[in-house]
């Protein structure tokens, strides 16, 4: 599992490019937010080299994308879900 920060050249392709992201069947979850990055998803990957693919070929090659920012979940230590 891991996380991409994604940085967008423009605020305004926001819905542009998270309709690109829909698309990647890797990608679990999807955030707008505050912050440094512009977008933060959740992705699933067999190994690094499917990491290094996914972000290679589909995530980076997306209009509106200006950078990324990977970071690998080495354990996940809690997980749980609430109702609210």
């Amino acid at each position: 599992m891991a996380f991409i920060g994604i940085f967008l050249d423009q605020a305004i392709r926001n819905s542009e490019v998270v309709k690109e992201l829909r698309e990647i069947e890797e990608v679990i979850e999807c955030h707008y937010t505050t912050g440094n990055w512009s977008i933060f998803v959740k992705i699933i990957c067999k190994d690094n080299q499917h990491l290094m693919k996914l972000l290679n070929e589909k995530i980076q090659t997306i209009d509106g994308i200006s950078r990324t920012e990977t970071l690998v979940s080495l354990d996940q230590q809690i997980n749980r879900q609430i109702k609210i």
